[in-house]
């Protein structure tokens, strides 16, 4: 890979660990716990309930995302970044460009 891309990635990167991090900012008001001497009714309740196990779910995927992120941006430099695990051909750049944290190139996702 070469330096420019790189740099492109690593910026690529950046911006979306900065996007990450506002979105899960934003659902820790949706998480938090739902006291049950709220005054709103029990279907409201349970409805309130059961989007924050949907608000929840979005949290861990962000976050997990976020750790993939955080793992690539250390390991840019690696000579194996950009390079599939399974087959060991190159990942094309763009597919790089809009999932940066992958690891295998589309043929090989694909099987």
């Amino acid at each position: 890979m070469k330096e420019k891309e790189k740099m492109e990635l690593e910026h690529i990167i950046r911006e979306e660990i900065r996007k990450l991090e506002f979105k899960i900012n934003d659902l820790k008001d949706f998480t938090a716990p739902i006291a049950p001497d709220n005054a709103i009714g029990r279907i409201s309740r349970m409805d309130a309930i059961n989007n924050k196990s949907i608000f929840e779910a979005s949290e861990r995927n962000l976050q997990n995302r976020l750790s993939l992120l955080n793992q690539s941006l250390q390991f840019i430099n690696d000579p194996d970044f950009g390079v599939c695990i399974k087959c060991r051909q190159t990942i094309a750049m763009e597919r790089l460009k809009i999932r940066p944290e992958i690891r295998y190139c589309a043929e090989c996702l694909k099987k």
